[in-house]
């Protein structure tokens, strides 16, 4: 029925109405009712909702307010039609011909169609059944795998928005409901009054903090986590108090002395007539570990390679000053490409540690004052002979006055290497490759310039985060960490990073530098 794009589409406007409207379980299910059925073409459409013992509750017609349906004609549907067989199921079921087919139970229910196809929709979260999201088609057997497909995400991300609503929007009238749901959590949720003081706890939160129930309310917030530091830290409980949704990481005090890393969300809600704030705190102790555990394998792997690499690079060198002399040119071309390789590899791997190194917030070792001049000439040479196989040709813009900076030379080499070696990498054959340079007020401006296809705009800001690219065809294929640790290199020597283009006229990658203007120049690494 819908086209892959016309099913993003779909998708997108779902969740931007969604995030628009109120946060509130009937605003949600009116607004995902009315966007599918309209996007479908849709004949009828309505949602059913359970209280905690299965009966129906509130039910929500297309193109009308949420009506309370305790007829005996609505639970007969929920009984014996449709609905309750989505409900017993726990899974999306099709009636392709409501006119044959028996699951199409209406009995007095009038207003429901008598012809055509039908599906019904599961609103589920973690076995917990919301509702039940029924919609018919004037024509038979009109619910394609497309569809279906379409429906069932749409059915998670409701699912998902209510399971949220129900926890942090709940009305007084659904005071059961929310206590089921908050005993019954799997994590830990705390409910303060607006002051910061403990009126209850439930089951999970007992068990986390090893404290009973009693000993818990009345105590304030503060004892069992702090509320962050700094500035920002002081002003998250006023944050809270004025509406604000506030999500942290701290540490959880145990009765036991224990430190249990935590992330908390908390919000302001209504419940049982008076104005809390309920605080859910996630356990974030394995997740912390397996981050440590992945960034020590990590750097782990980044030495063991540097080691070997160092020695046949070193192997290979020097095999090319014996073999100077004596050799056929070809044999010497074949080194130096030995040679360019490994020294690329090299660059690679120094890059991997200090992306390591600059995300732990370590400072940089070896700075100095460098000629600018010197290093831009330097990062040239190197990518010189892989711009020549790749037939592209380079072209500098480097002023005169280009002031000494400070900086690990040997980082930012690599960081304009990095730069020029994604533009050869991006731009066709018989293209060009611009390395430009000048003073500003503040310091310097590097830029790269290619002739490739640019940078979409949407990915302008994200190229630059671990593991993140930009996908062409007949372009190599990376991991996404070269520009990542471009963004970290600069942002620890002072300065800023970022991309300039026209789609399909190519992308200008732009840095800046503090500019030292004493001190004599460093050579920067060949």
């Amino acid at each position: 029925m819908l086209s892959e794009q016309q099913r993003l589409d779909f998708l997108y406007r779902l969740a931007s109405a969604l995030q628009k409207a109120d946060s509130s379980v009937p605003a949600i299910l009116q607004t995902a009712l009315r966007l599918t059925a309209r996007t479908l073409e849709m004949e009828y459409g309505c949602v059913v909702t359970f209280y905690q013992d299965d009966r129906p509750g509130e039910v929500f017609l297309l193109g009308a307010d949420a009506q309370k349906q305790d007829s005996r004609a609505w639970q007969e549907f929920v009984r014996r039609g449709l609905v309750g067989y989505v409900q017993y199921g726990q899974r999306i079921i099709v009636v392709r011909d409501i006119a044959t087919d028996p699951r199409w139970e209406t009995g007095k229910l009038s207003d429901l169609p008598r012809s055509g196809s039908a599906v019904g929709v599961p609103l589920q979260k973690g076995g917990q059944m919301y509702g039940v999201m029924i919609l018919t088609h004037p024509q038979v057997d009109a619910f394609d795998k497309d569809t279906l497909n379409l429906l069932e995400a749409t059915s998670n991300y409701i699912s998902a928005l209510v399971g949220n609503a129900l926890v942090f929007n709940m009305s007084p009238r659904d005071e059961t409901r929310f206590q089921w749901l908050f005993e019954g959590a799997v994590v830990p949720i705390i409910v303060t009054d607006l002051d910061g003081y403990i009126v209850d706890v439930n089951r999970k939160a007992t068990e986390f903090l090893a404290y009973r129930r009693e000993q818990l309310l009345r105590l304030p917030i503060t004892a069992i986590h702090r509320m962050g530091t700094g500035p920002i830290g002081a002003n998250r409980f006023d944050s809270l108090v004025s509406g604000q949704e506030v999500e942290f990481r701290t540490s959880a005090w145990r009765r036991d002395g224990a430190d249990i890393p935590v992330l908390v969300r908390a919000q302001r809600i209504f419940l049982d007539d008076h104005d809390v704030i309920a605080w859910v705190e996630q356990d974030i102790t394995t997740q912390l570990e397996l981050d440590q555990l992945r960034q020590d394998l990590t750097a782990m792997v980044y030495h063991d390679l540097r080691g070997p690499l160092h020695a046949v690079y070193g192997s290979l060198t020097t095999l090319g000053r014996l073999l100077a002399n004596n050799s056929p040119s070809a044999v010497l071309d074949l080194l130096q490409v030995g040679v360019r390789s490994t020294r690329q590899l090299s660059r690679m791997i120094e890059s991997l540690l200090d992306i390591q190194r600059l995300e732990a917030g370590k400072a940089i070792l070896d700075s100095k004052p460098t000629s600018l001049h010197n290093l831009l000439a330097s990062a040239a040479q190197l990518i010189q002979p892989l711009a020549t196989e790749a037939n592209q040709r380079l072209a500098f813009e480097l002023n005169d006055d280009l002031p000494f900076v400070e900086v690990d030379s040997d980082m930012i080499l690599r960081v304009v290497t990095n730069l020029m070696e994604n533009a050869l990498k991006y731009s066709p054959s018989g293209g060009f490759i611009r390395l430009g340079a000048h003073l500003t007020e503040d310091g310097v401006r590097i830029s790269v310039t290619d002739s490739g296809p640019g940078i979409p705009e949407h990915m302008q800001r994200q190229i630059f985060d671990k593991f993140s690219r930009v996908k062409y065809h007949d372009v190599p294929k990376g991991i996404g960490l070269g520009l990542a640790f471009c963004r970290l290199a600069v942002e620890a020597h002072g300065g800023n990073i970022w991309v300039e283009n026209m789609p399909g006229q190519g992308a200008t990658f732009i840095f800046t530098l503090p500019a030292n203007a004493s001190s004599e120049p460093v050579l920067a690494p060949a």
